[in-house]
């Protein structure tokens, strides 16, 4: 019983915390970029809902709230009757409200960047060769062949990276090649293996780890953003284009914070570095999405910033107000709907890892 309640404990930790992880420093980016425009903040809110804590600093708010799936930043003059005052929002130049809309999504950018970067500082290892897992029954297992052995030498040439185990594999196409090194206990070995082939591919069953310096965790944390970019475009089009079952809307489809907590907790299960990498995913997917050119969103407000620059005057704020809230409105229509669809699919085995 004590275990399930502290499992459950850890489940709503993780969850949380991923979410205030995503949405912190992005409303602290609005917000940072904000103050040092001199533009006036009303309130920094982290959360939704029922005030849990507050305090009123230099007229600004500071509010943590109960739910932690939503935050905000308000400006003055943003609201009706407010368009012209002077240490409004709308009074500045369009070059700092661009600024003020885009450090939102910069900021989960630069916090995936620390994640990855800084879980690679806690993963340094100078030592090529080392054999970091082994399938069980592959022929470099039954070969002896165990975790914690060192690989020296395959077919004579150094062992440097995964890629080189990769490539003689590749190359012996079948055929036995000789591993030098030391096991765990530090005996010295000399082991002839033969790959196992398939089409395309050979493998002996063995996994080392890659080297990895403060430099090459500094260079992944800052290709992470980059990366992960690509393969959210991609998921992207894959739903898009049909190439996954349901589309948009299907069992593999858009996911809500509902569906994102589930795949929260289940990888929690999978340990601290799947864990690091998930969040750092929807960080910068949380970035992503709140570039796109859409009402309500930080993008769809730069849109606005640009057009107006262009045509040198600005619109009616009225207007803009009203098309914003029911941007906003539409947001939140499509995101009730993702959630009644996330519960769906949780509620009859369909989502994902869920069956």
């Amino acid at each position: 019983m004590f275990e399930t309640v502290i499992g459950y404990l850890v489940y709503i930790a993780s969850v949380a915390g991923m979410f205030l992880i995503l949405i912190a420093p992005h409303e602290a980016g609005h917000f940072l970029v904000a103050k040092l425009c001199r533009v006036r903040v009303l309130e920094f809110s982290i959360g939704a809902g029922t005030k849990l804590w507050s305090v009123t600093r230099g007229g600004t708010l500071y509010a943590l709230r109960l739910l932690p799936i939503l935050g905000y930043v308000r400006m003055g003059g943003m609201e009706a009757g407010e368009f012209e005052q002077p240490d409004g929002f709308h009074s500045r130049p369009a070059y700092q409200r661009i600024a003020i809309l885009a450090a939102g999504p910069v900021a989960n950018f630069l916090v995936a960047m620390v994640l990855i970067t800084g879980f690679g500082l806690t993963q340094l290892n100078g030592n090529p060769g080392k054999v970091v897992s082994i399938i069980i029954d592959s022929p470099a297992s039954v070969a002896g062949i165990q975790a914690g052995d060192q690989i020296k030498t395959i077919d004579g040439k150094p062992v440097n990276s995964p890629g080189d185990i990769a490539q003689q594999e590749l190359a012996a196409a079948g055929r036995p090649v000789t591993l030098t090194g030391t096991h765990s206990n530090g005996q010295p070995f000399s082991i002839q293996v033969t790959p196992a082939c398939k089409p395309q591919s050979c493998q002996m069953g063995v996994e080392i780890a890659r080297v990895v310096t403060p430099l090459t965790a500094v260079t992944d944390g800052v290709r992470f953003p980059f990366q992960a970019t690509q393969v959210i475009f991609q998921g992207l089009g894959s739903l898009v284009t049909g190439q996954v079952k349901g589309g948009l809307l299907g069992p593999d489809g858009l996911t809500g914070p509902i569906g994102i907590a589930k795949i929260t907790t289940d990888t929690v299960n999978q340990g601290l570095p799947a864990y690091v990498w998930l969040v750092a995913l929807l960080s910068v997917a949380l970035g992503i999405t709140n570039l796109l050119p859409l009402l309500a969103l930080d993008g769809g407000r730069i849109v606005v910033v640009i057009v107006e620059w262009l045509r040198r005057r600005p619109f009616d704020r009225n207007s803009e107000l009203s098309f914003q809230r029911w941007g906003l409105a539409a947001l939140l229509a499509l995101a009730a709907l993702i959630s009644f669809l996330d519960i769906q699919r949780l509620a009859t085995g369909q989502f994902p890892g869920v069956h």
